[in-house]
């Protein structure tokens, strides 16, 4: 069932060309600061602010979340690493399985410990093909989850496995070249996703400049992820530039 923050989110795709998603990583910072960025993405254009990260030891997502929310009404959707990821305050989560890989624990082990809890606090979950893609580097998700990224020059292995998440049933597709990723997932694998399937597709890793997200919502993707990039940019300016990149397609 589709709940009111996953429905008011496609609903915004009618009078935008994508969704721009700010990740925010718990440990990229004070509690204080990571809430402070957040705001300042919400204030300059970001749809959704994004909690989380393969490997967390910052646990105080409920005080970041409490900040946010003190200082927006954008949904918080928790982006966990894994079932101990999972706890109270953010409005939403991605209820990821890593799709690319062949790990049972990423498959579905840590997804059958976290239904308990996120049942259990009500939250809204977008069930979520996970597709990590080679980047050039090895990226904490791929170091963590023990897995191997898709071949960024093969769109074909990574459309099949979307066409896989459709059947099974799921409702939206993430193209990770993950955090501080050397190179963004190509805009030729982003298109044959796209012409692959009619799940909403969600890119990010490695996305540097307005260009290379216009570059992706022009090749059908329909949400947009920047995080790494605005810990070490924390500029209103910037914000602007990707959102009006994202959101116009300019």
């Amino acid at each position: 069932m589709i709940g009111k923050i996953e429905s008011n989110l496609v609903e915004g795709l009618k009078t935008r060309k994508a969704l721009f998603f700010v990740l925010l990583d718990p440990d990229s910072g004070s509690t204080e600061r990571v809430v402070e960025s957040g705001l300042m993405a919400a204030q300059h254009g970001a749809d959704a602010l994004l909690l989380g990260g393969s490997f967390v030891g910052n646990a105080n997502f409920t005080k970041i979340s409490e900040g946010l929310r003190k200082g927006t009404s954008l949904p918080i959707i928790l982006f966990p690493g894994g079932c101990s990821h999972v706890v109270a305050g953010p409005d939403a989560i991605l209820f990821t399985t890593l799709l690319s890989g062949r790990n049972p624990q990423y498959l579905i082990d840590e997804q059958v410990k976290g239904a308990v809890l996120v049942k259990s606090l009500k939250m809204e979950a977008f069930p979520t093909a996970y597709l990590l893609v080679e980047s050039g580097k090895t990226t904490a998700v791929e170091f963590i989850s023990n897995t191997r990224p898709l071949p960024a020059d093969k769109p074909a292995i990574a459309a099949a496995h979307a066409m896989a998440a459709e059947l099974l049933g799921l409702r939206w597709v993430y193209l990770e070249a993950g955090s501080g990723a050397q190179n963004p997932v190509p805009a030729d694998m982003v298109r044959m996703v796209r012409a692959s399937t009619p799940l909403k597709l969600i890119v990010g890793g490695g996305i540097r400049q307005p260009s290379e997200a216009r570059d992706r919502v022009l090749a059908g993707a329909d949400a947009i992820v920047i995080g790494n990039l605005f810990e070490k940019e924390n500029d209103p300016a910037r914000f602007r530039e990707f959102a009006d990149a994202v959101h116009r397609g300019v």
